[in-house]
């Protein structure tokens, strides 16, 4: 009985993916459950995303930690320094042609006033409820999954 490898098996293919992360900032206000709104960047993207409405975030670079990842892209795009977050949802789209992982944070403590830093987003702006299910109704947001990400602060739509 032979141990050598049979070359002629068919090496598994590894899917190989995008990462980004993402944060919902949630500003309580007054600190009452109910009142709180969220910082949402309007995307400059040339495509169906144009001026549709997103979370701050973006892609990891190689080997960096989504952490690491995640309080340097809020920084580039908003200039606000993350001091706390929990990640809160893993959103895996396997199913694309270009396959991609999105890890989803929440943050209620950061330094700093949100600025537009970047050209990926035309302008930043504060969504409450209302004006977030506005986006909702009237296809605002740039990605459908949107509407349930802001599920645990008891946003439905």
């Amino acid at each position: 009985m032979s141990l050598s490898h049979d070359a002629s098996r068919k090496k598994t293919e590894r899917l190989l993916a995008t990462v980004s992360t993402h944060v919902i900032l949630v500003d309580l206000q007054d600190g009452q459950k109910g009142n709180e709104r969220i910082l949402l960047g309007q995307l400059a993207y040339r495509d169906h995303r144009w001026k549709k409405w997103s979370f701050p975030g973006g892609y990891m670079d190689q080997g960096e930690d989504p952490e690491a990842a995640l309080c340097r892209e809020v920084r580039e795009e908003t200039g606000m320094q993350l001091l706390s977050w929990e990640r809160i949802l893993v959103q895996p789209m396997l199913h694309l042609e270009h396959p991609h992982v999105s890890l989803l944070y929440a943050s209620s403590q950061w330094h700093g006033d949100p600025v537009c830093r970047t050209r990926e987003f035309l302008d930043l702006k504060w969504a409450d409820q209302s004006y977030y299910r506005i986006l909702a109704q009237e296809d605002g947001l740039a990605y459908p999954c949107m509407r349930e990400q802001v599920m645990f602060l008891g946003w439905r739509f």
